[in-house]
């Protein structure tokens, strides 16, 4: 899964009616507790997503590291 398309989806979509609560009077109880619950998602979120980066980048290092390994072995000739 991509947690940083995720992510940034959800926030546009949590920015877009947390600013539509803003200019009402009245925030229904659930809107407070649906903005409450995607504000905890969206911290998680973001820690996959860095783990997910991280993740990424250390499978590229250990590719390259592979490809050097096998590309250097040393021949029997």
């Amino acid at each position: 899964m991509d947690y940083q398309s995720q992510y940034r989806d959800l926030t546009i979509y949590y920015d877009a009616l947390k600013k539509a609560t803003k200019q009402s009077e009245a925030v229904p109880d659930t809107i407070e507790k649906w903005l409450a619950l995607v504000e905890t998602t969206l911290f998680e979120l973001q820690e996959l997503a860095h783990m997910e980066k991280a993740y990424m980048q250390k499978s590229r290092t250990m590719n390259n590291l592979i490809e050097l390994v096998y590309s250097s072995a040393p021949s029997m000739d």
